[in-house]
């Protein structure tokens, strides 16, 4: 799934600068979420498979989420752990993005 600044599925254009989010990461995130304390649910509600908007307090959240999975490093037993910790830090730099211009998240999924 890649996500994209703004604040509808209709403002993105697909040439804008986006994250790349693999549903493999996601899926061991998931499956190891008890060894963070913050919820993960904001994530896991994400279809990887459709379009969705995230509304900007989301944004926020996401951005908290990132920032707390690299403190813990709960995905140091992820199969590609350099590639899941650039992932992370790519979708915590779009959040930062996201938030110093006030708009939202639109994932798009595969």
């Amino acid at each position: 799934m890649n996500f994209y600044i703004g604040n509808s599925i209709d403002e993105i254009k697909f040439d804008d600068y986006n994250i790349e989010f693999s549903d493999d990461l996601l899926q061991y995130m998931y499956n190891h979420r008890e060894l963070i304390s913050v919820d993960l649910k904001i994530l896991f509600e994400i279809d990887p498979y459709s379009d969705t908007f995230l509304e900007y307090e989301y944004v926020k959240e996401i951005n908290n989420i990132c920032s707390l999975i690299i403190e813990t490093d709960i995905i140091k037993g992820y199969d590609d752990y350099d590639e899941g910790i650039e992932m992370i830090n790519d979708l915590l730099q779009i959040t930062n993005l996201a938030l110093l211009n006030k708009k939202g998240l639109v994932i798009i999924g595969d």
